[in-house]
């Protein structure tokens, strides 16, 4: 019995006519559950009937039926993946309150994309570990993946298989293995670039703009777009937060954890694919937070006692968050001509996150910085999961080698 089915009825005394209710129907008609030697799956229908006898008979008909039908090499014609999928798009948000909206999405668009996509209008229950292997591989022919692109990937697929086996509409979860692949990180600065990067920021906010108020004007909208570019990028690597992380952060978000020294070090709170964890900033973080700040409070004509902490950071003036700085990003990197790495990979925002890692992986213990950027090293998680961010230690060894924060006060 599973906790979509109570008062079960064995018609056959088998476990291959199971007559059952749902708990969450109001009209109490009789279900049935069939199960046919030889098919794989199981075959669900209503018997719309609210006397258990009469469905008896209506479910005993059906099973022969079936069996017939199996017998000459058809199969139950369960639910298909397509249906199985619209299902598990209405309860997966449902069991993941604890999970961002961008986990949601990206887990369901990787299914969509690598089994609805592939089996169709094939019943769920016909797949075979065969028939997963397959998928998988055609998914990945021709594609030079991450192992982790992959390994995420697998875990969405098996969620959704758990879900079929749940609903009795696959009896086991299919075996998907994943190849040994060589690791393919994302390209990111090194010292110089970086550097090249951040003092090209600088001039590029502030440069004139041909706009409304003429040729030797600024364009006001083209300044704060670019201002608030700047900061972003700054904020990110000074953080490591993911760019979906990043976006979703409000003003509210934003907490201070002491360090062993007395100093105090800026706190993101994010919530992404790894669901809600606190980011320990680096030192100097502060400034670029205050600078945005305060931009926005005089925008508005705010003052610190009446600012409104739950708008998004980095929000259009109308206070609507920002989506995306993907071709903003990708123009500056054009104007810097850092758009590709040495091996001639395209650079994206990503790049800053990795960035951060690449930079901070010698002076923190890996496990400290994997905990502080919310990533899965599985090795890592095993012996060191009980590391706390909060920790002042670890907020010491986070921010070690740093610049000194400001000391002035946030206005929350």
């Amino acid at each position: 019995m599973t906790k979509f089915e109570v008062n079960q009825i064995d018609v056959r005394g088998d476990g291959k006519v199971i007559l059952y209710q749902r708990p969450d129907h109001k009209v109490k008609k009789w279900q049935a559950r069939i199960s046919v030697e030889g098919a794989s799956g199981y075959a669900r229908f209503s018997t719309k009937m609210s006397d258990s006898k009469d469905a008896e008979r209506v479910a005993l008909d059906k099973y022969f039926e079936l069996k017939n039908k199996v017998d000459k090499g058809g199969s139950l014609q369960g639910k298909t993946v397509k249906q199985t999928y619209d299902e598990w798009l209405e309860y997966l948000p449902v069991v993941s309150m604890d999970k961002s909206e961008d986990y949601i999405n990206e887990t369901t668009s990787k299914v969509k994309r690598v089994c609805v996509d592939y089996f169709k209008t094939k019943p769920i229950g016909d797949i075979t570990n065969t028939d997963a292997q397959q998928m998988m591989g055609e998914y990945l022919r021709g594609k030079e993946l991450a192992s982790s692109t992959i390994r995420g990937t697998r875990a969405a697929l098996n969620l959704f298989f758990k879900f079929a086996v749940d609903r009795d509409y696959l009896k086991s979860v299919p075996s998907i293995p994943v190849p040994s692949l060589k690791k393919n990180p994302r390209p990111e600065f090194n010292k110089d670039e970086w550097k090249k990067l951040t003092t090209y920021l600088r001039q590029w906010v502030e440069e004139p703009c041909k706009g409304e108020r003429g040729l030797n004007g600024y364009d006001k909208k083209r300044h704060r777009e670019r201002f608030y570019l700047q900061h972003y990028v700054l904020i990110m690597g000074n953080t490591g937060i993911r760019v979906g992380e990043m976006r979703n952060v409000r003003w509210v978000d934003l907490d201070k954890v002491e360090v062993t020294d007395g100093e105090e070090r800026l706190l993101f709170s994010v919530d992404g694919k790894t669901g809600k964890r606190d980011v320990i900033a680096n030192a100097g973080t502060e400034r670029y937070i205050r600078r945005i700040y305060e931009y926005r409070r005089d925008e508005l004509g705010k003052t610190d006692n009446t600012f409104d902490r739950t708008e998004f950071i980095f929000c259009h003036p109308n206070g609507n968050r920002i989506g995306t700085y993907r071709g903003s990003f990708e123009t500056l990197l054009k104007d810097t001509e850092l758009r590709k790495d040495k091996n001639g990979n395209n650079r994206t925002l990503y790049s800053i996150r990795h960035t951060y890692a690449t930079m901070r992986i010698n002076e923190v213990p890996i496990y400290q910085l994997a905990v502080n950027m919310g990533t899965s090293v599985e090795m890592i998680e095993d012996y060191y999961s009980h590391a706390k961010v909060r920790d002042k230690e670890f907020a010491s060894s986070m921010t070690k080698g740093n610049q000194r924060g400001s000391t002035k006060a946030l206005p929350f």
